[in-house]
């Protein structure tokens, strides 16, 4: 068997074609390295800044259109105009003041006959006591003031604490939203809302409203993470989904596509495996060996498979390699898990090497289904070309089946192969799960090697 397998394995490699096609692979890896390269280097993350045109456009826009809400939308617009200071959208100032009208232009404007000329002057005053800090650029100030209107609300302790925790926060470290790192800024804000949410929830919950389960495990999940991460200090992190701040980690995760293009490489190859004996001649000095029929068939197989895994392999190192020059080293970027409120850490490589090795499932079954179409065909052009069509095409058709409601398709092979996306739940068709579409894809498999096998073994020369 190992002969055999290593004569394939010669066969395979001897050849100009698979060298060029391997070649345009590892070009395709770091194409995608520098395409991703150049796109976030070309991203300015700079925000807006508002000018008098804007404001009198906007104001205009609002007055004639008149969408709910445009109230409060145009008078914050006539505010931010006759302030005389310029205002950003991604300044602090800026988010201060949309919070500001929030919390209390909305209810002098909205709040009707409930709301009487004293308290709209109170609400006014609160509104003006806050915004002085904000239009001298005071952060210090502005924080200490929210922090007061916070512990004088009505609100439960537990939410006082939720929504107060930015600024202390901050005021304990000395930081301002200009000093301090963009993870601490958006850190503090994704544990307040976490905590208020959870708050909130179990405020209903004691209250007698109903609260699933899920939705109170998924706010303890979010809430236990995003207070592990401000405990640990973690700058940037990987999430269950797949989504990170780090620039190096997502584009290394994006080079897993990179996967389903060597796909065509491994069908072209399987295409051929089979047919190409037959239409070249060359099986009949293969069969003149002392071998049986199956223990061919099944080598040209696993010399495949070998072939397959170090492609993946290949892919996964290329694109490794050019990222870190792309990019730089961000190796101390963690995988984070919650279960049950416990944050598990896991290592960014081998989450990373597991998307790759999902996207491979793809290439293996494509690349099984082709090389049975080999073994029944004596044209290798025509096996290949069957292979690469419904590569191609495939998908094509699993979205017009999703489309037209036929629940039915979640048993095609083409509706199973992006098991990175049914993974995050983005499947085309409803409670479709990675399990379902695993075990799918096995079935698939089994039922092409033993086609493969069983034309082979039975087929005349």
């Amino acid at each position: 068997m190992l002969k055999l397998i290593q004569n394939e394995w010669i066969k395979i490699f001897t050849k100009i074609s698979t060298w060029i096609m391997l070649a345009l692979v590892a070009l395709f890896a770091v194409g995608l390295t520098v395409i991703s390269k150049s796109s976030m280097t070309s991203y300015s993350s700079s925000g807006y800044t508002f000018d008098d045109q804007y404001y009198a456009s906007e104001i205009d826009y609002l007055n004639m259109a008149r969408p709910q809400g445009y109230e409060i939308q145009v008078k914050q617009m006539e505010y931010m105009r006759d302030s005389q200071i310029t205002w950003t959208s991604d300044s602090w100032q800026y988010t201060a003041l949309c919070l500001a009208f929030e919390q209390w232009q909305s209810q002098i404007i909205y709040g009707g006959e409930s709301i009487d000329e004293t308290e709209k002057a109170r609400l006014e005053e609160q509104f003006n006591d806050v915004m002085a800090p904000v239009l001298a650029d005071d952060w210090e100030s502005y924080a200490q003031k929210m922090l007061a209107n916070i512990q004088s609300s009505e609100e439960s302790d537990s939410i006082k604490a939720a929504q107060a925790y930015p600024y202390e926060y901050m005021l304990e470290r000395g930081l301002t939203p200009e000093t301090c790192s963009s993870w601490q800024f958006e850190g503090v804000q994704n544990l307040s809302s976490a905590m208020e949410r959870l708050a909130q929830l179990k405020e209903q919950q004691a209250f007698g409203g109903y609260v699933s389960d899920e939705t109170m495990a998924q706010a303890e999940d979010d809430a236990a993470l995003y207070q592990y991460i401000m405990d640990h200090e973690i700058e940037s992190y990987i999430d269950k989904d797949g989504m990170t701040a780090s620039d190096y980690w997502e584009s290394f995760l994006q080079g897993a596509s990179v996967v389903t293009i060597a796909s065509v490489v491994m069908v072209v190859l399987a295409g051929g495996s089979v047919a190409n004996e037959f239409s070249s001649g060359t099986i009949k000095f293969l069969l003149i060996n002392p071998v049986r029929r199956g223990k061919i068939i099944i080598s040209k197989y696993i010399t495949l498979v070998l072939v397959a895994l170090a492609v993946i392999a290949g892919v996964f190192i290329i694109s490794g390699i050019s990222n870190i020059f792309a990019f730089g080293a961000d190796f101390d970027v963690p995988y984070l898990t919650v279960s049950l409120g416990i944050v598990h850490e896991g290592s960014s490589i081998i989450y990373t090497f597991t998307q790759y090795l999902l996207s491979g499932i793809n290439l293996l079954a494509m690349m099984t289904m082709a090389f049975m179409i080999s073994s029944l065909m004596r044209n290798a052009a025509v096996a290949i070309g069957i292979g690469v069509a419904a590569l191609m095409g495939g998908s094509m058709i699993v979205v017009m089946l999703a489309q037209l409601g036929c629940d039915w398709g979640r048993y095609i092979i083409f509706a199973n192969m992006n098991l990175t996306q049914i993974a995050q739940g983005n499947s085309y068709f409803p409670n479709q799960t990675l399990t379902f579409s695993i075990i799918t894809l096995a079935a698939y498999m089994v039922v092409f090697l033993l086609t493969a096998y069983d034309g082979f073994t039975r087929r005349e020369v």
